[in-house]
């Protein structure tokens, strides 16, 4: 398994060296590309500039973004002078029951192996301490030049990295639950658990599988 980033784990004044390994992956989709519906052949996408009207080349092309005062270009110099934190450090915030956390903040799990015999003590320390209290560490981590929140766990004998979206990035389901004046008789809710208990009889996760791939 090929590791994807190489870092430490920062906690109080001890140093932990790892590496994060993909915990998943997505099935492969099949290479889908546009074609010209009579004849089959690819249909090419243009650069365009709108104002000029022609089609521009590749390396005259920028990013930008759209300012208040009007349209803002930025280079690759502009955003790498932005203020990231320690790109090779997860920082421990703190340790908090993990049900206090919304699962709905959770992201991509990552796999941490120690890269260094001389402190796997440590590492063993921490999975341990986070196993016994039953709690999980919040961290800061950047990853692929994104900051982001993340947890670790302890997961079997393994450190476990899973990222989290920031609370503010979560949206409001404004509108979307149904009507509050809508009542459910005990009879109704006693039989939609019978059906529950009933579809789950012999069920096992690890039998499901991507059918449509």
């Amino acid at each position: 398994m090929k590791a994807i980033w190489k870092g430490t784990i920062s906690f109080g004044s001890i140093n932990i060296p790892i590496a994060l390994y993909k915990a998943t992956e997505e099935h492969g989709d099949l290479d889908l590309h546009q074609v010209n519906v009579k004849n089959g052949s690819s249909v090419r996408h243009k650069r365009w500039c709108e104002e000029e009207d022609w089609e521009i080349e590749y390396r005259k092309v920028a990013k930008g973004y759209q300012h208040p005062d009007g349209r803002e270009i930025v280079d690759d110099k502009d955003l790498a002078r932005l203020p990231l934190p320690d790109k090779k450090r997860i920082n421990v915030l703190a340790s908090v029951d993990e049900g206090s956390i919304d699962p709905m903040l959770f992201g991509q799990a990552y796999y941490i192996g120690g890269t260094d015999p001389f402190t796997d003590q440590w590492y063993v320390l921490f999975r341990d301490a986070l196993r016994e209290s039953g709690q999980v560490a919040v961290t800061r981590v950047t990853i692929d030049a994104r900051e982001c929140l993340a947890v670790l766990r302890a997961h079997d004998d393994l450190l476990v990295l899973q990222t989290m979206s920031w609370p503010e990035e979560v949206r409001r389901p404004v509108g979307i639950a149904p009507r509050g004046d809508i009542t459910v008789r005990p009879e109704e809710l006693k039989m939609a658990m019978h059906l529950m208990d009933v579809l789950s009889v012999g069920f096992n996760l690890n039998e499901v599988h991507d059918g449509y791939q």
